[in-house]
């Protein structure tokens, strides 16, 4: 059995989003209905998915688990071994993971004699290292953000830039409202590995955040100030490259790069 904690999620995995803090408590959750759970999960929409951070948290006997979803993949982390890179599995195989199974068949010799010449020379049979993600998400903006201040395509503000950002003419607190609530939404170069996405909230949040193929979105949170230079929309951030150019409502260029809104 298993008790369950479900961060930004509703209490059947299906949908995602911010709950102030709050968290729905599962206890006593049988295998079966744990993997109806992560197959649910699985299947969370990629904007909610990457605009509440959801996560589902299992405690297992003596053991901590977190599980995060994104390419229609499940991601494990060990809570207890914070060290080491992630596991990329199916429901099935997380549950596998979680009642040993999975160790059981990675350690066991596969034909009789195999175990029988093991024991004869006193080897040592060790187990594949288990592929588990590093828990800190503060461990993964700082990945995203080596990125970005390595990347070719996400460079460090130029002197132009920094000159833009200086003539930034911020509007009156009432159009910025109406601006933030129009602009709020997700934004992506597109959904492949390595490509990249802008999420921006109707109170002025911002999100940077890069599609990888193994694991969750890395993700920076930004900070940003809308205005205008001249007569276009920008928002000024503290990242590399320094200005989002808005092109409209349903465009953004960041450097160099032009962000779609995502429906």
């Amino acid at each position: 059995m298993y008790n369950l904690t479900l961060v930004n999620l509703s209490a059947d995995a299906r949908t995602a989003a911010a709950n102030d803090g709050g968290a729905v408590e599962l206890k006593g959750i049988s295998g079966e209905e744990l993997q109806t759970l992560l197959d649910n999960f699985c299947g969370l929409d990629a904007v909610q998915n990457v605009t509440t951070d959801p996560e589902i948290r299992i405690q297992s006997r003596h053991e901590s688990y977190l599980v995060r979803t994104g390419q229609k993949k499940l991601f494990l982390y060990d809570v207890l071994n914070r060290e080491a890179p992630a596991q990329v599995l199916t429901p099935a195989q997380v549950i596998a993971e979680l009642d040993g199974s999975a160790m059981a068949s990675r350690t066991s010799a596969p034909f009789p004699f195999a175990r029988a010449v093991a024991d004869e020379t006193a080897s040592v049979v060790s187990a594949p290292p288990r592929d588990v993600v590093n828990l800190a998400r503060v461990a993964v903006m700082l990945v995203f953000i080596a990125a970005l201040l390595g990347g070719v395509r996400l460079v460090r503000p130029t002197d132009e830039t920094d000159t833009a950002a200086g003539q930034l003419v911020p509007p009156d607190p009432t159009e910025q409202r109406r601006l933030q609530l129009a602009l709020a939404g997700v934004f992506m170069t597109g959904a492949q590995p390595g490509q990249h996405g802008i999420v921006l909230t109707s109170t002025g949040g911002l999100k940077l955040f890069e599609v990888n193929s193994r694991t969750a979105p890395g993700v920076v949170h930004a900070k940003g100030r809308l205005g205008r230079i001249g007569p276009k929309l920008a928002l000024a951030t503290d990242q590399p490259g320094g200005i989002i150019r808005i092109a409209d409502n349903d465009t953004l260029v960041y450097c160099g790069e032009t962000y779609r809104r995502i429906p």
